[in-house]
């Protein structure tokens, strides 16, 4: 894959080179309550036009060095755009506030740079996930009711990108990871950007977990500390979890539709498709027996069938008109005996009638 930065700015001076100081922020209104729930987006991707590369990028890191290290009342000036406009990046996790004052330690470097290494994907889709950490220095990360929806453990994030390392371990769900487009944990060596990724192993046996109890008696287990190949010990990861839903426009390949905001997409022709690849069909003997899709229809009428790669049609839902609303449907499927991941295709069928399907799972 492509470095996210030109290979003339070395690691060692990346932030300096992008960050303006001092960080500007700008600060109003009392401390918000926080919340572990996030999207990541911060590619791997490069432009192939030199000048236009380096803004991008820069805007990129910034806007997401922002959400990391601030809080939701702060926010970072950007750097004056050709106009003299000047955006302000708000923040967001509020992990290391104390860069407004113009320094970040190595404690601060540490825990933006496991932000940062936690959002990058190599993808840059967006995706919606929650970042926990254990970490004494994270307390903003400690589990919580926000993160009932996203059970599935991916995997641990650490390291410095101020000095190029970073490591990424795998947790006990990591082969989720694929089908909602994630694959820093799961495919390290792929991944590059900040840093070039370093496989950590397991994350049970890199890191020591704490575990909290949620309402609906699940646990979520993240890291307090995690333990490089080298064997350096770093003070300040983050676990990110996942949901089983997948955003329905991160599709591997869309016809006769488009993605659109939000990760959604939006029927264009009567006739549609939306292929899925490496879904998540689950262990042997956990079949899956529902499709469900959170959508909106203007009208009755169109209908979703869910095709296997292998060209076995497993069910279809009958879509009813929810106006301008989005509601989740969902269609009995037959998924007997099938495990692991495979590709899946839907089929739209009056799909002009649809106006826009935002998720879609398999549970």
């Amino acid at each position: 894959m492509c470095s996210l930065f030109p290979s003339s700015i070395v690691a060692a001076g990346l932030i300096a080179a992008l960050v303006p100081a001092p960080f500007l922020i700008e600060s109003a209104g009392a401390e918000p309550t926080t919340t572990t729930v996030t999207v990541n987006g911060l590619s791997t991707t490069q432009s192939t036009v030199a000048g236009q590369q380096r803004n991008e990028l820069q805007a990129m890191l910034l806007k997401y060095a922002a959400r990391c290290a601030l809080r939701a009342d702060q926010s970072l000036a950007a750097p004056p755009d050709a106009s003299g406009h000047v955006e302000q990046l708000p923040g967001a996790l509020g992990l290391a506030p104390e860069w407004r004052d113009g320094s970040c330690d190595k404690s601060c470097q540490e825990k933006v740079s496991s932000c940062l290494i936690a959002l990058i994907n190599r993808t840059g889709k967006h995706v919606q996930l929650s970042l926990l950490s254990t970490a004494p220095s994270l307390p903003r990360l400690s589990p919580g009711e926000s993160d009932l929806g996203f059970p599935h453990q991916e995997g641990a994030f650490f390291g410095n990108v101020f000095t190029g390392e970073a490591y990424a371990c795998r947790g006990r769900d990591v082969e989720k990871a694929a089908q909602v487009k994630r694959f820093c944990a799961l495919e390290p060596a792929s991944c590059t950007g900040l840093a070039e990724f370093t496989d950590a192993g397991r994350c049970e046996d890199a890191c020591e977990m704490r575990c909290t109890r949620l309402s609906d008696g699940s646990e979520r287990c993240a890291a307090t500390s995690c333990k490089d190949p080298q064997g350096r010990r770093w003070s300040a990861p983050i676990t990110t979890y996942l949901r089983n839903r997948i955003e329905a426009g991160n599709a591997d390949q869309l016809d006769g539709t488009r993605a659109a905001k939000d990760e959604a997409f939006e029927p264009s022709a009567k006739l549609g498709a939306a292929r899925f690849e490496r879904v998540d069909f689950g262990r042997a003997g956990s079949d899956v027996h529902i499709f469900a899709a959170r959508l909106a229809a203007h009208r009755a009428g169109a209908r979703i069938e869910v095709w296997l790669e292998d060209g076995k049609r497993l069910g279809v839902l009958d879509v009813k008109r929810t106006g301008d609303t989005e509601q989740e449907q969902t269609a009995a499927i037959d998924a007997r005996g099938i495990s692991g991941t495979h590709g899946i295709v839907l089929k739209l069928f009056d799909a002009t009638k649809i106006g826009r399907v935002s998720t879609i799972e398999l549970r």
